[in-house]
């Protein structure tokens, strides 16, 4: 069975090692980071590159015509940021997509807007951003920014769609989605960093 490697970083531990961190990432991602006018945006980019360069060291990262990044001959990755949390989804031999999602009852309403009609009936939090970060992760794995997120269907929360196999879960008071072009179920190793030296 396939496992799938998660890295999770929280905006604390970038804003603890931020020299470090500026020092050792790509200067294209420091460039990138300095473009989003908040601080925090700012903060969730430069965690972003750290991931990409603690994990996935030495390799050159290019982008298909819809803009997801990739590396030749894998391994195959992807990144998401919400709240305060950055996530890096890490596979040997298949593409990935990866969608974190802060529960906030503030965006139930776009939420809603994205299901398709036998979803629209579910009424807990948890579940409708279940739903929303498992449509996100689908898109993401299969690189199609041009997919109507109202027609995907996010049910089930696990289990083969459209070619691909996803799985969600709650974590920390956040909505975690991974999906995998495989329709086959897959592992997940999550690994929270925590300190320099992980």
């Amino acid at each position: 069975m396939n496992e799938i490697n998660v890295y999770i970083l929280h905006t604390s531990f970038v804003n603890d090692n931020y020299s470090f961190i500026v020092s050792h990432i790509d200067k294209s991602r420091i460039e990138k980071a300095n473009r989003f006018v908040q601080k925090k945006d700012q903060i969730l980019s430069l965690g972003g590159g750290y991931l990409l360069y603690k994990f996935l060291p030495h390799k050159e990262i290019k982008f298909t015509d819809n803009g997801k990044p990739y590396m030749e001959n894998g391994p195959y990755f992807n990144l998401s940021h919400s709240g305060e949390y950055v996530v890096l989804a890490v596979s040997i031999d298949r593409d990935v997509g990866v969608d974190i999602e802060r529960i906030d009852q503030s965006k139930i309403g776009a939420i809603k807007y994205s299901l398709v009609d036998e979803e629209k009936e579910i009424n807990d939090i948890n579940d409708l951003f279940l739903l929303w970060s498992n449509k996100e992760s689908l898109i993401k794995c299969f690189s199609n920014s041009l997919m109507d997120i109202r027609k995907i269907k996010g049910l089930p929360l696990e289990g083969n769609r459209y070619g691909g196999y996803t799985k969600s879960m709650i974590y920390d008071g956040y909505s975690l989605s991974l999906t995998l072009k495989e329709e086959k179920p897959f592992n997940i190793n999550i690994k929270k960093i925590n300190s320099l030296e992980e």
